[in-house]
């Protein structure tokens, strides 16, 4: 009799362990999310082959005279398969045109309203690390050389290409970024 009863007491014992079970969960009722990991740098020897660019809502008047007249851009060079941005050495092209005016990289369209070059040292220079990762923040000015904040139309269309230093070929953005340069509520 004492074997039985200390048999079924050993039994509740095992039943109710087996039953409590730790168990977390988020706010939202769900599982916590999986550590994310790094992802995987390009190699030392890569080379860039894709460009992304972002940029800000609208571009600023720096001189005070309601005229936009400055793009901040921030550029981002990849090595594809790999998915984190890079530094690489070589310059930044960028050129405004009238919309539907810009043509394609193999043949660029006639007349850029603007063009901005930022050579090796400048480049090297504009190196940042953003949420993404390594970057490069750049100012589009309307008044860089002597330039004027008075443009002919208020939206135009914006190229840009990078080209390295070891003269492996342009990498050019892919499409077309519109961009409103609009002035004063009339």
């Amino acid at each position: 009799m004492k074997s039985s009863a200390l048999l079924l007491a050993c039994s509740a014992i095992v039943l109710a362990m087996s039953a409590c079970q730790t168990t977390i969960t988020t706010a939202d009722g769900g599982a916590p999310s999986v550590k994310p990991t790094d992802p995987t740098p390009p190699p030392k020897s890569a080379k860039p082959n894709a460009l992304a660019i972002t940029f800000a809502p609208k571009p600023a008047d720096t001189n005070g005279n309601d005229l936009p007249d400055s793009l901040q851009v921030t550029a981002y060079l990849f090595s594809r398969p790999y998915p984190s941005p890079f530094y690489a050495e070589g310059a930044f092209h960028f050129a405004i045109y009238r919309l539907g005016q810009s043509g394609t990289p193999e043949k660029l369209g006639a007349e850029p309203l603007r063009t901005w070059v930022f050579s090796p040292e400048l480049v090297q220079r504009a190196r940042s690390t953003s949420l993404a990762g390594p970057c490069h923040e750049l100012i589009l000015s309307l008044l860089a050389s002597g330039g004027s904040d008075v443009l002919p139309v208020e939206s135009v269309d914006l190229i840009a290409w990078f080209d390295p230093s070891d003269g492996s070929g342009p990498v050019w953005l892919r499409g077309i970024r519109s961009v409103q340069f609009q002035g004063p509520a009339k």
